[in-house]
């Protein structure tokens, strides 16, 4: 359903800031954001002009994301490129090295202690099999001590490596705790996802490798699509704990699991207004995702979010229609109110960053009896909210603005008069009388 908005005060952006990533070349990108904390935000650039080009640049910002500085990423090699960053303080970050093709020189794991002034590679991450080896990925958890990095089958098994002190030692994953790869199958630079110990990478064949254990031992299993990071088709995933989460697609082919992604579910949104390109799980929330990437009705590019693990999503270009994300790039959530995304530099005073400053309504769902109601949705007005032991119903427009607050007795049926109100989306927060609360999105016609 198209809905009509009209507005009585002018459109702006309420969901994200643009900030810039002091990158000096024009149409740099994102290739990944790395939190450490909720103010200290790591990320690596990307050419974004189309030539190709491999960049080594890294931007930081200490102040969660309200301002960033930027710096070389010297690896000591002009042919070699960036993979993924991962951030463990203002002053310590790693990223994965790769060689581009065509060059012989030899990747890996490299570290800097002195806020990216200089870079040095840790050895014992060898990925030195040859032309074969190629690093993907290196995730460090909270700790700054405990982390894992994989990279593409050499000798015949995916390349994956461990470490507990910080990556003075890593240890090379045996191949009995790793499932065989298919022919020609390889993994994607940061194409993962973490979530407590578990992680989860994509390859080209479409399947998911998991880890329960920081990367000591592996499963794998095939997903719906073929390939995570093809040129006709594309996808990236989600988890909200260690065996809930969403799969999308650049067809937007959209799937969720209850089993840590053995087995997907094809789903089919209430709305079709969730997007095609990066995913994630928004950390200490129930059900909430953000989407970046096209839409599916319009083509547009943009943002959206769910606060019901998917069923219904909430476009944010409806509301940011003066500046919406422009681009399907990085994206990043530390909690519920830090989050990053990526765009593209206009200069080294403009652009690059979306910075998250809006509020997502609901965090926590009714637990003993998640059925709640509310019809007739769409509604000329007057709605049946029905529920269990409801105690406070609250409504806000799509601004954010609260237009309605009534608390109630303990009641499983209360009637909502929506009349008086324009119409449009808006989000009803429903209360019982236990604490647990509960979002619908309910159109007003």
């Amino acid at each position: 359903m198209l809905v009509a908005f009209s507005y009585s005060i002018q459109a702006q952006s309420l969901y994200w800031d643009t900030k810039a990533t002091t990158f000096s070349t024009p149409s740099t990108g994102i290739g990944q954001f790395s939190y450490a904390g909720t103010d200290v935000i790591w990320g690596y650039g990307t050419d974004g002009s189309g030539a190709g080009a491999q960049i080594r640049v890294w931007t930081r910002s200490i102040d969660g994301g309200l301002t960033w500085n930027s710096g070389v990423i010297n690896v000591g090699n002009t042919t070699l490129a960036i993979g993924s960053i991962s951030a463990v303080s203002a002053t310590v970050a790693y990223v994965s090295v790769f060689p581009d093709v065509g060059s012989t020189a030899q990747g890996g794991i490299w570290k800097t202690s002195d806020a990216g002034a200089t870079w040095v590679k840790q050895s014992t991450a060898s990925f030195n099999t040859g032309t074969s080896s190629f690093a993907n990925i290196v995730h460090f958890w909270p700790d700054g001590q405990t982390g894992f990095a994989q990279g593409d089958p050499a000798s015949g098994y995916f390349e994956i490596y461990t470490t507990t002190n910080g990556g003075t030692n890593w240890t090379r994953v045996n191949s009995s705790n790793i499932p065989a790869p298919l022919t020609e199958e390889y993994g994607y630079t940061h194409n993962f996802k973490v979530n407590g110990d578990n992680i989860w990478f994509g390859t080209n064949k479409g399947r998911i490798y998991r880890s329960a254990d920081r990367g000591l031992t592996w499963s794998v299993a095939q997903t719906p699509i073929s390939d995570f990071g093809g040129e006709s088709i594309s996808g990236n995933f989600a988890f909200e704990s260690a065996t809930k989460g969403l799969l999308i697609s650049s067809n937007w082919d959209y799937f969720s699991t209850v089993d840590g992604g053995a087995n997907w579910v094809a789903e089919t949104p209430v709305d079709p207004l969730y997007r095609n390109y990066n995913i994630v799980y928004v950390p200490g929330t129930l059900n909430t995702y953000v989407t970046t990437g096209e839409d599916l009705l319009v083509g547009n590019r943009g943002s959206s979010f769910t606060t019901d693990g998917g069923v219904t999503w909430f476009d944010i270009n409806a509301v940011d229609i003066d500046d919406p994300i422009n681009s399907g790039s990085a994206l990043a959530f530390a909690d519920s109110t830090h989050g990053v995304a990526g765009g593209f530099s206009a200069s080294d005073a403009e652009g690059g960053v979306y910075r998250w400053k809006g509020t997502f309504l609901a965090t926590v769902n009714f637990q003993s009896t998640k059925a709640i109601t509310a019809s007739p949705n769409p509604t000329t007005g007057v709605l049946e909210i029905a529920g269990k032991n409801i105690a406070n119903v609250t409504a806000f427009d799509i601004l954010g603005k609260q237009v309605v607050n009534t608390n109630y007795t303990s009641m499983d049926k209360v009637t909502l008069n929506l009349s008086a109100f324009n119409s449009g989306i808006y989000m009803v927060k429903v209360s019982n009388t236990a604490g647990a609360v509960s979002t619908i999105k309910v159109v007003k016609q």
